[in-house]
């Protein structure tokens, strides 16, 4: 029995070496991607919608973290099959010369003024942790000064360590807050499996999930982020050989992404919505629930320290990957005589310069019209997408079922972003 035991044992771990051989080699990209994409839906939006609405749009969620998974799939897939990041494919699409990629990358800059909103929240997070009084405008300039440092080097293996440190205390923190909630497993499935689809608030409030939960148009950022781990390294041989670790790291940024946006709708719909409050400023309800999680030593902090890590990690996700985006963009459509690496740095500090600006005279306020046109253009992008999907060798494209979630998907998209304007 011994021997058989003493067998097992090297068997056992030589299983789990090859396994984790298997799936280690390409992880960060899917959960950088599921961090980053959790700032604006926790802080912003899910503290929000479970204080004002409890467990009642969680069908919206699983329906459109479904679809976005699906989406970001399929941009897997075509970069892993031909090398390339998905604007270079997008070019491809019929059509005026270069038109979609220089539609997307016009909004990416109009989402920065949109998503400034949530530094504002970062920053007053950051000066209300500070020993002395600082105003948010220094604070912001203090919190964009580091990120511009990080991402300044434009060096991917730093940008992923900052990335996956902080979201390890980011998983730490909210599974300590957790520890003073309760859940209510009938609420829980009612809101999964019992839509009131006949409430136009519910409706309307549907539409902001599908814009905010993995950020939209945001999602293609994740392939410049996929070819950095990438390298050169791309084909048939390398696509049998290491897609399936791919498909595993965005996996794990998507349970991710789920994770969280349940525990700040839960924190929501505890701390708020089960005591008649509804939903105010995002800064100053974050306050009122960390006082809420004082029955765990520490909570309060701990968990006021996770939400500034969770809009950091969020603010320079957003920042390096629309500034990569835009810097490949450019090189590809525009004669220009500046590296790629030289347009990633001005970029960024542009950027920088936008979100300091902001918190002296913009508002923090969403701008309904750029929600609109940011979840229009992400369902015409789904259709896009199908295309070069139906263009790659056979062994690269996706299953029938894929493309009907992507069709679903692409044709909801626009209507609930028409539904959402006229509301």
């Amino acid at each position: 029995m011994s021997r058989d035991l003493d067998t097992m044992g090297p068997e056992q771990i030589s299983r789990i070496r090859a396994l984790v051989a298997e799936r280690v080699p390409f992880l960060g990209p899917g959960l950088i991607l599921g961090i980053s994409s959790a700032g604006w839906v926790g802080l912003l939006v899910f503290l929000s919608l479970g204080a004002n609405f409890g467990y009642a749009l969680l069908w919206a969620v699983a329906g459109v973290i479904v679809y976005k998974y699906a989406f970001t799939i399929g941009c897997a897939r075509y970069t892993v099959a031909t090398g390339e990041n998905i604007y270079a494919g997008l070019q491809r699409i019929p059509g005026l010369r270069n038109w979609q990629v220089l539609f997307i990358g016009a909004i990416y800059v109009v989402e920065i003024v949109y998503h400034a909103g949530g530094a504002v929240v970062a920053a007053s997070l950051l000066a209300s942790l500070l020993p002395a009084a600082v105003p948010v405008q220094y604070a912001m300039i203090a919190l964009f000064a580091l990120i511009t440092l990080v991402l300044f080097k434009n060096s991917y293996p730093l940008f992923k360590k900052v990335m996956v440190v902080a979201g390890a205390i980011i998983v730490g923190g909210m599974c300590l807050n957790f520890l003073s909630l309760y859940l209510s497993p009938i609420e829980v499935v009612q809101g999964l499996v019992a839509p009131d689809l006949g409430n136009e608030d519910h409706l309307y409030y549907a539409g902001l999930v599908m814009c905010s939960l993995g950020t939209g148009l945001s999602l293609l950022c994740y392939t410049m982020w996929l070819q950095q781990q990438l390298g050169k390294r791309h084909g048939e041989a390398f696509y049998w050989a290491h897609m399936r670790s791919v498909r595993f790291d965005l996996a794990l940024g998507f349970v991710l992404l789920a994770a969280l946006s349940f525990f700040y709708l839960t924190l929501g719909f505890v701390a708020m919505n089960e005591h008649g409050l509804p939903a105010f400023e995002q800064d100053l309800m974050i306050r009122v629930i960390g006082h809420s999680l004082g029955a765990v030593p520490y909570g309060m902090t701990v968990f006021v320290i996770t939400s500034l890590l969770t809009l950091f990690v969020y603010l320079i996700g957003a920042m390096d990957g629309r500034a990569r985006a835009i810097a490949s963009i450019l090189r590809q459509t525009v004669q220009t005589r500046f590296s790629e690496d030289g347009l990633y740095r001005g970029v960024v500090l542009a950027f920088a310069a936008i979100f300091i600006v902001f918190s002296y005279v913009g508002s923090k306020y969403t701008i309904k019209d750029v929600l609109t046109l940011s979840v229009f253009m992400f369902g015409l992008v789904g259709f896009m997408l199908l295309w070069l999907d139906r263009h790659l060798p056979a062994y690269a494209r996706g299953s029938a079922v894929w493309y009907a979630v992507m069709l679903v998907g692409s044709v909801l998209f626009p209507i609930g972003a028409v539904a959402y304007w006229g509301m």
